[in-house]
């Protein structure tokens, strides 16, 4: 069977739709397919760099990669994005319409937005099937964003337009990351369209290969082996909540009772600014604030820390499903998860005992919860009850190929 994957980010991007949608692939060519990437040649951050692939030669690379010639604005503004969106909608309807040999299935991502609607109308004219990956649901992250309101004009339209991406006779089926996105998903679909859910992965190997690593990167950012070192890694975008944790550390100083806390946040994203503005405002707080991590010692950097911080605001359960909880519990790490335990983070938390899920604004319970953590005892159990977990529940190899099987059905 001949598939099209379309997504605007693919490796070497760093962007997790990516990152998944590569291994995917691969487990789609083990399985016996043909298997075709359209992608921007734009970065996601808007970085520029040689991006070599199969055209260029590679013949490590077992499936076909088309970068299309649109923008590279990348994600630092508005605009920029939007300009990125519309360059890859025409480049890709050029290509699918025109370009490309007629597919079995297009299977679509959901970056950019409504690429689904774009997918449908090009499988309709090439008389091809067609599927669908939902890891941020549209018009869902709008509303939960604020950018529309559920009850207007705008909402109903682009309900209309999700409903319509995601059906037809030709839809195989809407897969999706999380039991509660699936919920949403589920209220746009015909009856008689497949769904599932398939959870992401995190990096996966041997634990204690990471140790030697953890234990330097730890000397190297100074911190002491009777900190608490608590991690927030990753994007810290608008569905996130840091308040909490913040309030924790303006009253937290070094030497107060018990172990001494530290705060670390890593990456970037809109809500970066609440952290840097809260460091200006209190400079002798525990806290401290650097960039994304490199690839190459991710699993490392993570497992360097005592405990994470996992937080989404209620209001966005089920409109996207973070995935930084499989990247934590794959090096056998405890989270915090701030939000609501309903949630398939708050589910996964609890179900695997691998950390503690406390509501938005309680920072009295974020406060013992850490108390909690001093435990050693208590913190390691709680780790190894949440590597026990992803290899049951998050294994890469096993998901990876469940949405390449669903995929080729």
């Amino acid at each position: 069977m001949k598939h099209i994957l379309i997504n605007q980010y693919f490796p070497p991007d760093a962007a997790p739709t990516g990152l998944m949608l590569e291994l995917v692939a691969k487990e789609l060519v083990d399985l016996g397919h043909e298997v075709t990437i359209l992608c921007a040649k734009g970065r996601y951050a808007g970085e520029s760099g040689d991006l070599r692939d199969a055209e260029s030669g590679d013949k490590s690379i077992p499936y076909h990669i088309i970068r299309l010639g649109a923008t590279g604005f990348g994600r630092r503004t508005f605009l920029g994005k939007l300009v990125d969106y519309a360059g890859f909608y025409l480049g890709a309807a050029w290509h699918l319409l025109f370009r490309c040999p007629c597919p079995d299935r297009m299977v679509a991502l959901t970056t950019p937005p409504y690429l689904s609607v774009l997918v449908r109308f090009c499988s309709k004219l090439r008389r091809c099937a067609h599927a669908h990956w939902v890891m941020d649901l549209y018009p869902d992250v709008m509303v939960a964003h604020g950018m529309i309101s559920s009850r207007g004009t705008p909402y109903r339209f682009l309900s209309y337009l999700t409903r319509w991406g995601f059906g037809g006779r030709r839809c195989t089926g809407v897969w999706s990351v999380g039991p509660d996105m699936k919920t949403r998903v589920d209220s746009y679909l015909e009856t008689e369209t497949k769904s599932e859910w398939i959870a992401l992965w995190g990096a996966e190997g041997e634990v204690g290969e990471l140790e030697a690593e953890a234990k330097a990167i730890r000397i190297e950012r100074g911190w002491k082996r009777e900190d608490l070192v608590m991690m927030y890694s990753g994007n810290l975008g608008l569905g996130h909540l840091f308040k909490e944790v913040l309030e924790v550390a303006k009253s937290q100083k070094s030497g107060d009772e018990g172990k001494s806390i530290r705060f670390s946040f890593h990456g970037e994203g809109k809500r970066r600014i609440e952290v840097e503005k809260f460091l200006e405002a209190y400079p002798s707080a525990p806290i401290e604030l650097h960039g994304y991590e490199k690839e190459k010692r991710l699993r490392a950097h993570l497992r360097s820390a005592d405990i994470h911080l996992v937080s989404l605001n209620p209001v966005w359960d089920g409109a996207m499903v973070p995935s930084k909880l499989q990247g934590i519990f794959a090096v056998g790490r405890p989270v915090v998860f701030v939000g609501s335990e309903d949630c398939a983070i708050g589910q996964w938390v609890k179900e695997s005992g691998g950390g503690w899920v406390v509501a938005p604004g309680d920072v009295n319970g974020l406060r013992q919860v850490l108390r909690a953590a001093e435990d050693a005892t208590k913190l390691a159990n709680c780790g190894e009850a949440a590597l026990m977990f992803s290899k049951k529940k998050f294994s890469k190899k096993i998901n990876a190929r469940r949405y390449a099987e669903g995929f080729s059905f």
